[in-house]
């Protein structure tokens, strides 16, 4: 490696580990403003002057001498605190924020390969030296004891890993599993070829049979090759053990390729789950720097602020805490400056003179619920209303409605400009941000005692729930959580509404679009076998659209995967995914196709076809699955093949409605609350007069184990999700019923 290469390598390496101490200063001084207990203020000083010195090393390692220089002079201010000659007063702890912050900002001129010549920094070095070789008066050592809180330290017990490997590692990953689902595809590929071979034996015992008989009308009652020529005998013969040699070959490769994928599916999944618990991090590391903003605007606004955070030990991915850090911040800086009030108007309000920001995390499901919360003065609609006057637009019938202004673009209620608001820039931001990674926001308020944001994420951008459905004869892959119901429509559900055709849902004219025109591709038929469209009513924020796809195929976990630099402009997918057959599925941006949808009036080229009417004797379906849009999907699709169908949450509601109503068939997930469906089986298969229902399981659980289990418990189908399609589906039921 070269000298340039290697520099630069160093340098790289340093500067993880600069932005590091600047967090471990930053935590610690703040730990230190708070009066701690003299032992707990004294491992405090000693971590800050192990990261000075620590700083101080790697820099000259790396020939920054402005950041020795730094450190090298608040190490010498740090070991005088130590050994009582030098006391940390208020006025040292403003030194060395600013220290911190000046240290950050040189790691940001560094990245951008600038100079620190004339920083901010170096020009700090000079008020540092002063107060390090100043006097001071004399304070009794502090003893060092066994500390009752932890300070961060740098790089302890930790194996610093850059962000680049870790993704590199994920896609690594996500290849194998890509790999493992085509090898399973393989398998079943194999089983069809046993199962053709075993039609053929057949076949061919019933034309051997025919063979004899033409050559000797005596074949039936003597020895089947002595009724035959010896050369018709031979090949007949070669040709039997052939198929028999084949047939065992089979047998052993299919053998051999379940232990090879079974090996493959559990080392697959063992290090996929360490990759994705290696990319988790702890909330609180997205909460990061949150204090150091609430203090240094409390002391600028005179505010009396308590910074709180909860839930700081649940974890999420990487990538989803660098998206969350900007919307926190934006949430922070507004509770602060726009909600909480100063010390004399919150007395005369009957509150404490310090107010409370609070930020809480929590998990619902696989997705992470934020709240961030003051107990300020609440929401001021009349000026929120004043402004949107002021813009020019018609007022909001509801007060929610006014409410929600806060996030449009360029909306603020602040009438100065600050370093900290007034600029119109913020609620929008957070919007945008969090529902880029398939997130939503919210709010509540009540005048006086404060307001509530409450953000929600997925855990991880790696996998997501979505829904699969066709369009143009491609398909393409829907945000589940982005999903809030399916439809059947025909032109008898749609009106026109200020010349645009709406769907009527709730209440609300929703607008109606076709998938197909939409991304601009050829469309095909988007009716079922009863002249219903089938469609997916899609939600971001407060926009709202019925989209018309040409066919429902599964709900599914898929791994998700970058669209790449080459692809910026495609603004309708935020990602794609491969398919267990190979194929590669888009999935799309639900915000930029609801923009579409409300921007033309795409539902223009809907047509319905004039079907007959269903049969008058219709079987009757239960479909049970705690997923809502799972359940409606399956509701759906069997809707439209001309059932008749119930639904269930889990298997002790489906059982009730089964004693009630009875049923022709069930179609039941396996993973459910109160009663999951191995056990609904088996209570079915217990009944006297359930005991011959068909039931078919349709579940994500794809092991052995699991499938072993689902025929023990008397399940006559067992349908992968990962595999699962509407023609398959409807196929199976057509056997059973």
């Amino acid at each position: 490696m070269d000298k340039e290469k290697l520099i630069e390598r160093l340098l790289a390496t340093f500067l993880e580990e600069l932005e590091e101490g600047v967090r471990v200063l930053n935590r610690n001084l703040l730990a230190l403003e708070k009066a701690p207990t003299p032992e707990e203020r004294g491992e405090i000083l000693k971590t800050l002057f192990r990261t000075a010195h620590s700083l101080k090393g790697a820099s000259r390692s790396v020939n920054l001498t402005v950041i020795e220089e730094a450190c090298h002079r608040m190490e010498e201010i740090l070991s005088k605190i130590r050994d009582g000659l030098e006391s940390f007063t208020p006025e040292l702890l403003k030194i060395f924020f600013e220290a911190a912050d000046a240290l950050e900002g040189g790691a940001a001129l560094l990245r951008q390969k600038k100079t620190l010549e004339g920083s901010d920094l170096e020009g700090l070095i000079p008020r540092i030296a002063v107060r390090g070789s100043g006097a001071a008066p004399v304070l009794p050592e502090i003893e060092a004891v066994p500390p009752k809180i932890q300070p961060l330290r740098i790089g302890e017990n930790f194996v610093r890993i850059s962000p680049e490997k870790m993704d590199r590692l994920m896609v690594d990953s996500g290849e194998l599993l890509t790999a493992r689902r085509r090898a399973e595809w393989r398998n079943s590929d194999l089983a069809g070829l046993i199962e053709t071979l075993g039609h053929w034996k057949e076949e061919w015992k019933v034309g051997e049979r025919y063979f004899r008989k033409l050559h000797s009308p005596r074949a039936e009652s003597e020895e089947p090759m002595k009724a035959l020529p010896k050369r018709e005998a031979l090949i007949l013969r070669r040709v039997k053990d052939r198929l028999k040699d084949m047939e065992s070959g089979l047998d052993r490769l299919a053998k051999g390729m379940e232990g090879d994928f079974r090996t493959l599916e559990q080392t697959s999944g063992l290090l996929d789950e360490g990759i994705r618990r290696a990319r988790m991090l702890p909330f609180s590391e997205a909460c990061e720097g949150l204090e150091r903003i609430v203090r240094d605007m409390a002391g600028v606004s005179g505010k009396e602020v308590e910074f709180i955070l909860k839930g700081g030990e649940v974890e999420l991915d990487r990538a989803i805490i660098d998206k969350l850090r900007d919307p926190l911040f934006h949430l922070i800086r507004n509770a602060v400056d726009h909600g909480l009030e100063p010390p004399g108007q919150r007395i005369e309000a009957g509150k404490p003179a310090k107010g409370k920001v609070v930020v809480e995390a929590s998990l619902k499901g696989n997705r992470i619920e934020i709240a961030v919360k003051d107990d300020g003065r609440g929401l001021d609609l009349s000026a929120v209303r004043e402004k949107a006057l002021k813009r020019g637009g018609a007022e909001p019938e509801t007060e929610r409605e006014l409410a929600r202004l806060i996030f449009t673009p360029g909306f603020s209620t602040s009438r100065i400009v600050t370093s900290f608001s007034g600029r119109g820039v913020g609620l929008d931001v957070v919007k945008s941000q969090v529902e880029s990674v398939h997130g939503s926001v919210d709010f509540s308020f009540e005048p006086g005692k404060g307001t509530c944001f409450i953000m929600t994420a997925p855990l991880t951008l790696t996998t997501i729930r979505a829904l699969l459905a066709t369009a143009g004869g491609q398909t393409y892959a829907f945000i589940s959580s982005a999903v809030e119901g399916l439809l059947r429509i025909d032109s008898k559900d749609l009106h026109v509404i200020e010349g645009k055709e709406r769907v009527l849902l709730n209440g609300q004219a929703l607008p109606v679009a076709t998938l197909s025109e939409l991304l601009g591709v050829e469309a095909r038929e988007t009716t079922g076998s009863r002249g219903k469209a089938q469609s997916v009513i899609l939600s971001a924020g407060d926009r709202k659209a019925v989209v018309v796809v040409e066919e429902m195929i599964a709900e599914q976990e898929i791994l998700v995967k970058a669209m790449g630099p080459c692809l910026p402009r495609l603004r309708h997918f935020s990602g794609a995914t491969i398919l267990s057959t190979g194929k590669i599925a888009l999935i799309l941006n639900t915000r930029n196709l609801l923009k579409s949808a409300f921007e033309k009036n795409a539902s223009q080229g809907l047509s319905f076809s004039s079907a007959g009417p269903a049969s008058t004797l219709r079987k009757r379906l239960l479909v049970v699955d705690d997923s809502v849009t799972t359940r409606s999907l399956e509701k759906s699709i069997l809707e439209g093949a001309g059932y008749e169908v119930w639904d269930a949450a889990d298997g002790a509601e489906a059982w009730r409605i089964l004693q009630e109503k009875g049923a022709d068939l069930v179609v039941s997930d396996v993973e459910m609350p109160r009663m999951d469906g191995f056990t609904l089986t088996e209570v079915i298969r217990g009944s006297q007069r359930f005991r011959d229902l068909p039931v078919i399981l349709v579940t994500a659980l794809e092991s052995p184990k699991d499938k072993a289990r689902g025929v023990e418990a008397g399940a006559d189908a067992y349908l992968l999700k990962s595999a699962f399609g509407q023609k398959q589906l409807l196929s199976v039921i057509n056997q059973l019923i």
